[in-house]
Formats: structure tokens, sequence, C-alpha cells
């Protein structure tokens, strides 16, 4: 699983950080509960815990530059959350693969504000066709206003569409914003921790 974030205090992780494309995204609205059709260019706007808004959207080829620009602005500390270790800078390759998705079994979300990228999160379904792998990097600077948690619950909504039962992560267990907001997000969930890493086994499907 590509750089993600065990228990303590706000929000975001790698799955490492990481689009949907020009597909339908059944995601939430600012509310929660809305849908919200997103492909590049469209989406919804959503208010974090301080008031302010962002625009969530899927990303798309066009956001490569923007997403260069994002990641250069994270810290050394929310790369190596991310990442797992030191990672200053975003191949061609890997720029192609975060920007490109087929919004079924790779899906990725971005939120920005004033026209610059402050998250990305994304899932890749794994060869077990009901679980996904997912990631979140958010910007420093919005860091602890509940981004991550509306992500993911945008990320949930979407691949419980698509027939996805289980979104895991591995994270650092020092990542203590990522792992709480799995433990807020509300869904059944277990946490097995070996040595540095905890990793995360959350069951979105809706209640009975």
């Amino acid at each position: 699983m590509q750089g993600i974030p065990a228990p303590a205090p706000g929000d975001e992780h790698r799955p490492r950080d990481e689009p949907l494309a020009a597909y339908e995204h059944p995601g939430l609205s600012a509310s929660g509960g809305a849908r919200a059709d997103t492909g590049p260019g469209e989406g919804v706007d959503v208010a974090l815990t301080d008031g302010t808004s962002v625009h969530v959207r899927s990303i798309g080829p066009d956001d490569a530059d923007a997403l260069r620009a994002f990641h250069s602005r994270l810290s050394p500390e929310s790369i190596v959350l991310r990442f797992f270790g030191p990672h200053p800078r975003l191949s061609d390759a890997e720029v192609e693969r975060f920007t490109h998705v087929d919004g079924v079994d790779r899906v990725a979300l971005v939120a920005e504000r004033a026209a610059q990228l402050v998250a990305v999160a994304r899932y890749d379904r794994s060869t077990a066709r009901d679980e996904a792998e997912v990631a979140f990097v958010v910007d420093d600077a919005w860091q602890g206003h509940g981004l991550g948690t509306i992500l993911l619950q945008h990320l949930a909504n979407t691949a419980r569409s698509h027939g996805i039962r289980y979104l895991v992560a591995d994270t650092l267990s020092e990542n203590f914003r990522m792992l709480n907001v799995f433990r807020d997000a509300g869904f059944a969930r277990t946490f097995t921790r070996t040595s540095e890493v905890m990793h995360v086994v959350m069951d979105i499907a809706p209640p009975t």
C-alpha cells in the first residue's frame, strides 16, 4: 500500500497520500448525505470544522502540475507519514499513475482551495474484489480541520457503490491523526500492529 498512516490526535495518511476521472462519483455532499457527480472540474463544496469550505472533486490528468506543487509544500514529517520515508519529489511515473484512474477499481479525490490542492485521498481495489486500500495526505496547513474524515466518507461511499466492503490501510503507528480519522469514522474496524506499522481494516457495509 502506498505510504499511509495507531491511535491519538488529528487527520491524514498513505495509503500514503492519493483521483476519479470523468466518471459518476456517488460522493457525499457538504451535509454528508446527498449524491454528487464529480468528474474533473466538478464536485461539491464541503465545510470543515472551522467553517472554511473546500471543493472536493476527482483528480484528472490536468492536475499533474498542481499535484507536484502540492507535494512540494508538504513538510518532511508529512512526507514520511505518507511514504514511510523521505520522498522529496514525485517521479513522472508516480504523477502519471496518481492522476490517471478508472473511477471504479482506482479512485482518487482532491480537495482544493483558491486553485491549490490541499489534500488527496484514494483507494485501489486489491485482488480481493471486496477490499481496497486507502491512502491520504493533507497539506500541513489544513490538518486538524476534519478534512481527512470528509474524504474518507466520500471514498467509502464510492467504494460501497462499486461492491467494495472493506477499506484497509497500513499506517505508521506514530500517525495519530490518521489513526484517529479511522477510529472516528463510525465503521466497524480492527487494528493490528506489527513493529512500527498499524494495519487497519474498516467494514464499510451499511448497517442492516
